[in-house]
């Protein structure tokens, strides 16, 4: 019951703030559209990302390396030469790093998905036919990977980026639908 009154308060606070989630969850709908148009060009910017964010992390390992001494030396140094080589692939090569990670995704999805549909036969779970249909999407996913690897690389990532966004812009969507149904709660008064 407190849950439930609680999940009713949060929606009913972000009632006076309901035009920004709808504007955030529009925003992401166009921009998930728009990748969609080039998911090629999607998928090499993502994979640039991840080597900038690669390269910060080492910065980020080395000042903390300096300024507290925890742990053990050797696998933080191991860490921050894997974070700048793995991070200057990724920038240098962007191409080849996208169609390896594809094929290291379709691997994952396949061992995954094998996994999960065995240890759902395996058990007493109720609902099973979920855990079991999704681990058959999953399963299907990567072979359909693999058998068109190497071109699948090439624009997966950025597929995949382009529906989370679209998918995710309509969840901000729905809640603000939600939060419109709630019952209002007055807004925060700024202190005196």
């Amino acid at each position: 019951m407190e849950t439930n009154t609680s999940a009713a308060q949060m929606l009913g606070s972000l009632r006076f703030k309901r035009g920004w989630i709808v504007a955030l969850g529009i925003a992401q709908i166009i921009i998930g559209t728009i990748a969609l148009g080039d998911t090629v060009a999607v998928t090499f910017i993502s994979v640039m990302l991840l080597g900038w964010l690669l390269l910060a992390s080492a910065i980020v390992h080395v000042v903390h390396l300096v300024r507290h001494q925890a742990g053990s030396l050797v696998w933080q140094i191991v860490t921050i030469i894997l974070d700048i080589v793995t991070g200057v692939f990724l920038l240098i090569h962007p191409g080849i790093a996208a169609i390896t990670l594809t094929l290291i995704l379709a691997a994952f999805l396949i061992a995954t998905g094998v996994m999960r549909f065995i240890g759902a036969i395996n058990s007493n779970l109720p609902h099973k036919a979920w855990v079991i249909l999704n681990s058959i999407v999953s399963v299907l996913l990567g072979i359909l990977l693999w058998v068109h690897w190497p071109w699948s690389g090439l624009w997966f990532i950025g597929f995949a980026v382009a529906i989370e966004l679209i998918l995710r812009g309509w969840t901000w969507v729905m809640l603000a639908s939600l939060v419109k149904k709630a019952p209002a709660i007055e807004a925060p008064q700024a202190p005196a």
